[in-house]
């Protein structure tokens, strides 16, 4: 059975000094499509073409100091790279859209993949920030859809930042808007209609879910175990079940990273520390 192999990981201000560590863990799974994101440096892009000869590298460029990297294999057919400024909502520092369609191989049939990395406020503004540009990719997989006048292969994945309003402290009086009301939010606008005001693509609904996994994709001494991390699909798309750690039930999406040390505190907090709190994730979708 064919199947797209896709990582997406949001190593948390990437240097050169732990590239060695990320690229043995992306070897190990060695994706056919692959983000990362908070690239700190061209030194990492420069790196990364060395250590993987058989990607096609792209990096974002901008005002913003963290910038996100996609690599695709050579064997598949590259159609568009796009950096959609649009996605940065009106920001300089915040990070662009990336957006790859490409065709498989074995088939020729087409995929849209979209890269974000969201903003990752807890105030009022910033959930604005992250409506707006979740807005914007529900939007941009109506148009796709509508020009195809059939359900294209969408994936959205990246750090969406999850977090709600104001990220969950230990303090009873806290109002919150907590991840899972973000999460359902996010939910329920992508699968309706738009206002019937304007172009025919906003009477389409986007028609995409979020892929399963483990909860709890990131994680912070002060805020423990919290999800910010995604990967959201059209509905029609299938993908091979994944294993976990320290779970018995299979997902679609695979966690590692820190997650590997569930049980060892210690080496949990090292590795999140000098590596990443973010979970790396990775699912293969099944090409029909």
């Amino acid at each position: 059975m064919e199947a797209i192999k896709i990582l997406s990981w949001n190593v948390e201000h990437m240097s050169i000094d732990k590239a060695g560590d990320v690229a043995e863990m992306i070897k190990r799974y060695d994706p056919d499509v692959f983000g990362l994101y908070e690239v700190e440096s061209e030194l990492i892009y420069d790196f990364m073409v060395k250590n993987f000869p058989q990607y096609i590298m792209f990096l974002t460029k901008g005002q913003q100091l963290q910038e996100i990297l996609v690599a695709i294999k050579k064997d598949y057919n590259v159609i568009k790279f796009q950096q959609n400024d649009k996605f940065k909502s009106g920001n300089p520092s915040l990070r662009p859209g990336v957006f790859l369609t490409f065709q498989h191989p074995a088939n020729n049939q087409g995929y849209a993949f979209l890269f974000l990395h969201t903003d990752s406020g807890t105030n009022a503004a910033s959930f604005g920030n992250r409506t707006e540009m979740f807005d914007h990719a529900l939007n941009l997989k109506r148009k796709l859809d509508y020009g195809a006048g059939r359900e294209i292969n969408f994936i959205m994945l990246g750090d969406l930042n999850t977090m709600g309003l104001k990220y969950p402290l230990q303090n009873k009086t806290d109002q919150l808007l907590v991840t899972e009301s973000e999460v359902d939010y996010i939910n329920k606008y992508a699968n309706r209609r738009a206002d019937q005001i304007g172009s025919a693509y906003y009477k389409l609904k986007p028609n995409v879910r979020f892929l399963s996994k483990p909860k709890g994709s990131h994680y912070g001494k002060a805020t423990g175990i919290s999800d910010l991390d995604h990967i959201i699909a059209s509905k029609h798309l299938e993908f091979k079940p994944q294993a976990n750690y320290d779970e018995t039930a299979a997902n679609e999406i695979r966690l590692d990273g820190w997650r590997q040390y569930l049980g060892n505190q210690p080496k949990l907090e090292e590795y999140a520390g000098t590596v990443s709190d973010h979970c790396l994730l990775y699912c293969e979708l099944i090409v029909t």
